[in-house]
């Protein structure tokens, strides 16, 4: 396990669980997966952006002052976190409205 990282989530059925239930879960596993590193993906992207500015500002800290550097500083930690913790949010939400959304829906099976 990465540092940090957290189990590894596994599909479990109750034997008394019906297709139906099954079939909800399963979808359902595959798609929080999915968003999870959707939304990993996109904080890697975040990551690589303020790397990027990071060079930037030293850039622009040779060529001027490192006043003048810090002057146009946006991309700081808390504004890394900030987006990391709307990214979440979002990818969380996202989850949720799905969930709720296949509450709402019945399903039926046809046996071949």
């Amino acid at each position: 396990m990465k540092n940090g990282s957290s189990p590894r989530r596994r599909l479990h059925f109750d034997e008394n669980s019906s297709r139906q239930e099954q079939v909800k879960g399963a979808f359902l596993f595959v798609v929080n997966r999915d968003i999870v590193n959707l939304y990993k993906r996109y904080i890697n992207l975040v990551e690589d952006l303020q790397k990027d500015h990071s060079q930037f500002l030293k850039k622009v800290e040779k060529e001027t002052s490192k006043e003048f550097a810090n002057n146009i500083d946006y991309f700081d930690q808390e504004k890394y976190n900030y987006i990391r913790k709307k990214i979440l949010d979002l990818g969380n939400e996202g989850i949720r409205d799905i969930e709720k959304f296949l509450n709402l829906i019945d399903m039926d099976f046809k046996d071949k």
